[in-house]
């Protein structure tokens, strides 16, 4: 592992964060530590901060996640902590449009089951939409069904208002 995995530490400054993050940019080896990393099921400070850090640096140059979209999947399943699961899933959002559509039907399933759990946080929903939206499969009536009793018995009031513009979208493009 080349990845120096001794800085992913409690107490870690969003700066060096950041650093770590760009630098990874210019070593896309890390990128194949950095989800090993995440992957870990015991979770804890390592598989965090690893999952922060591969996050951002997607951020800083997309191309960075090219062709490692199923590994990153692959390390959402092996994880046990939602916040690990948050920001892999939005590293993951950040890949190329081609390689999210060969992951549709994963990525439909996901999203579907990020948007009908209502154990998970509100952000979990946001990213499950968009999972959906990035499977680029069409979005069926099961996902209009969840949507809709989601939004019914939404946590809140920006929730409820997020899925009925979602589903209002969806319907005008049925249309």
């Amino acid at each position: 592992m080349s990845f120096p995995e001794a800085r992913l530490r409690t107490g870690l400054p969003a700066e060096e964060a950041k650093s770590l993050a760009r630098e990874t940019a210019h070593h896309p080896d890390w990128v194949h530590d950095l989800i090993l990393i995440s992957a870990q099921p015991e979770g804890g400070t390592a598989p965090r901060k690893a999952s922060w850090v591969l996050r951002h640096a997607a951020l800083y140059d997309k191309s960075v996640l090219n062709g490692h979209g199923v590994a990153i999947l692959r390390a959402v399943d092996q994880s046990q902590d939602a916040s690990v699961h948050r920001e892999l899933l939005k590293a993951l959002l950040e890949l190329p449009a081609a390689e999210l559509k060969s992951m549709g039907e994963d990525l439909y399933d996901l999203g579907l089951g990020l948007c009908a759990d209502t154990s998970l946080p509100v952000a979990m929903v946001h990213v499950g939409v968009q999972l959906l939206h990035a499977s680029g499969l069409p979005l069926g009536e099961e996902v209009a069904e969840v949507w809709r009793e989601r939004g019914l018995n939404a946590e809140t009031v920006p929730l409820a208002r997020y899925l009925t513009r979602q589903l209002d979208a969806m319907t005008k493009r049925s249309c």
